[in-house]
């Protein structure tokens, strides 16, 4: 199992919720995920500046067997080929099927696994810790507890400090709906494990000591958080903050609509990757593509085209 002093190694820079490609007739297209990831390293992803999401929100893993995402899983680690870290999402509502993705991630070669608590039924803290602890009995790889307080259960501080006790626990991927429990959760976390910040507050966090930020824009436009998080490590924050306003800021509004009309994350994404080049596939139901209309597909393309256009921080 990787050492929390490991991982501050290795992840460093931005993690990305890699979109999982499907098919016209909604099925898995591996060969489209391949050339999307092969894209990435062609960049510049790397050990140092990027850490691989598969198969998270972003990647769908909620509309997909167990066997679609250990297949999904192998096809990045294998074209990633050492290159870049990854982690994958581990979550079920069945904890056979968590086990099961956490074996096979340790035979893979993933740096952690993805783990929220239980969820479906109304969180309860002595339910998210049980299922921690179970889950460990079966594998040795390591744990990045996911608060996913925005669609799961919102996990008061004193019990991920609890999980956090779990030898498999390496790392916390953090949010809040609170921006002051999430600088608490920041000061608290980040000496014990690696802190990934999933609140979209780099200014906030990376003051702190965090070193590593969630964002779907490297899915078509990596630069961006490349430079994001140099600049932040640098201790430029202002320039930094610049940037990520640049991106982010008219990202949000574009996508806004979308968020409002239909579930899902990789339909806010797959968008940006068609107009970028990219095999950003077809959405799994309840997403449904056909809410990104000619106009709103014309947005994505004019928002794309000024990101590169614009003069941006050294």
């Amino acid at each position: 199992m990787i050492t929390v002093e490991e991982l501050r190694k290795r992840w460093q820079g931005v993690v990305i919720p890699l979109i999982t490609p499907f098919k016209a007739d909604l099925s898995l297209d591996l060969s489209a995920l391949e050339s999307n990831v092969q894209w990435l390293i062609d960049k510049g992803a790397r050990t140092g500046n990027t850490v691989f999401l598969a198969v998270g929100s972003g990647g769908d893993f909620t509309s997909m067997t167990v066997e679609e995402r250990k297949q999904a899983i192998k096809t990045v680690c294998d074209v990633a080929d050492g290159k870049v870290p990854i982690v994958a999402s581990a979550q079920s509502t069945d904890i056979r099927a968590c086990i099961e993705i956490c074996q096979f991630g340790e035979k893979v070669g993933l740096d952690a696994v993805q783990l929220s608590g239980p969820y479906y039924y109304a969180g309860r803290p002595g339910d998210a810790l049980a299922w921690m602890r179970e889950i460990a009995r079966h594998t040795g790889i390591g744990f990045a507890v996911y608060n996913n307080w925005y669609t799961g259960y919102d996990m008061p501080l004193d019990l991920i400090d609890e999980i956090l006790e779990i030898p498999n626990s390496v790392a916390v991927k953090w949010g809040s709906p609170n921006v002051f429990t999430f600088m608490e959760g920041v000061r608290r976390f980040n000496s014990k494990v690696v802190v990934v910040d999933n609140a979209f507050l780099p200014e906030l966090s990376y003051p702190l000591g965090v070193r590593c930020h969630i964002s779907h824009l490297p899915n078509f436009y990596p630069e961006h958080s490349w430079r994001v998080h140099k600049l932040f490590v640098a201790g430029k924050y202002a320039e930094a903050k610049k940037e990520w306003d640049r991106c982010v800021v008219p990202w949000q509004k574009l996508i806004a609509p979308v968020q409002a009309t239909t579930g899902g994350e990789g339909v806010l994404v797959r968008p940006a990757m068609r107009v970028s080049g990219l095999k950003g596939g077809r959405s799994r139901p309840p997403s449904r593509d056909e809410v990104i209309t000619p106009e709103l597909y014309e947005a994505y393309r004019k928002l794309l085209d000024k990101f590169h256009n614009t003069t941006s921080p050294t």
